[in-house]
């Protein structure tokens, strides 16, 4: 079994998976990849906001810096226990049985495709700051010029690729952690990630 199995063949990887005991060695050093990503995502960001800030509020940015850094970093291991409990219980509905451990460890399996994102909206944000003058900017209104971008509109539409791309990861792992169905897995998965593609289809087109 290796990380590119699951991204070719997530339904042999969890076959395969299920048979060993849960371990979360793996799980947690790609969660915490991914919060590095997220943390230097929100630094780019913060940084080029306090670049716009009077020096005498300058302590202030540092502390709204580490905040934004942690709140990044720690935000990524919340999600991923939402997500493993909203599968879970959704699952519940549709006669999923299974242990929540297993679930949480497949859970973080899923967001591997996530990393491509992350690292492309990490540069394409640090491209974008690099051309904006932050003096002349409302900081409040900063998320509405990254949006009006259309680099960034691409990125958001390449980010709905890839959240299809870890649900079909999700149901996999769902129909071996919970003894579920294809079906019955993805519709459990669909419910939360089509919510989400909905809002970002929303937010993309400004409705």
């Amino acid at each position: 079994m290796t990380l590119t199995q699951i991204l070719k063949d997530p339904n042999s990887f969890f076959e395969e998976k299920i048979k060993s005991e849960v371990e979360f060695k793996t799980p947690l050093l790609i969660m915490i990849f991914i919060g590095v990503l997220a943390a230097i995502s929100a630094t780019v960001m913060t940084q080029s906001i306090m670049s716009a800030m009077p020096e005498e509020m300058a302590m202030f940015g540092i502390i709204g810096l580490v905040a934004a850094i942690a709140g990044a970093f720690i935000g990524v291991f919340i999600t991923w226990v939402i997500y493993t409990i909203i599968f879970y219980l959704l699952s519940s509905v549709f006669g999923g049985e299974g242990d929540f451990k297993r679930t949480l460890e497949f859970v973080a399996y899923g967001f591997i495709p996530t990393i491509i994102n992350s690292i492309t909206s990490i540069y394409v944000i640090s491209k974008i700051f690099s051309t904006i003058d932050m003096t002349t900017v409302d900081p409040i209104a900063i998320n509405e010029t990254l949006l009006a971008d259309p680099t960034m509109q691409m990125i958001t539409v390449v980010g709905i690729i890839i959240n299809l791309w870890s649900a079909n990861i999700w149901r996999y792992g769902l129909v071996h952690a919970r003894n579920m169905t294809v079906k019955n897995a993805t519709i459990a998965v669909m419910i939360p990630i089509g919510i989400s593609i909905l809002f970002n289809l929303i937010t993309l087109l400004g409705i």
